[in-house]
């Protein structure tokens, strides 16, 4: 690594290019960046774990369902106070988006760990 900012590069990985025949100056090109790949890691450990607790619910609860249940007890009460009773209707879109934002940033704490929040990319 030559720069500190070089960890903030979107390098490319991969590159489908797709040229239509009708007209040639209309290329289709989808390329996946080194972002994708702690994207990719954060969606599997975030559907894993829901996964994984959805069958193991029980009166007396392991750590896991203790954590899973205190998440979205803060969720709840989040959505309570700052948006009210009609804000419940939303709890399962801003409960996915609370857990990626949280997974993202634990993982940027891992080193060598990409801070997904922090690229420009992902937002637009």
């Amino acid at each position: 690594m030559f720069s500190p900012l070089e960890q903030f590069d979107a390098i490319r990985l991969i590159t489908l290019t797709s040229y239509v025949s009708l007209d040639p100056f209309i290329v289709y090109d989808v390329s996946f960046f080194n972002i994708i790949v702690p994207l990719l890691i954060i969606l599997i450990i975030m559907f894993k774990s829901i996964y994984m607790l959805m069958d193991s619910y029980k009166l007396i609860p392991n750590i896991f369902q203790y954590v899973y249940e205190s998440v979205i007890t803060f969720v709840i009460g989040l959505i309570g106070e700052q948006i009210g009773k009609e804000g419940y209707i939303y709890f399962p879109f801003i409960f996915v988006l609370f857990n990626f934002i949280l997974f993202s940033n634990l993982l940027s704490l891992v080193p060598f760990g990409i801070a997904i929040t922090s690229h420009i990319i992902l937002i637009m």
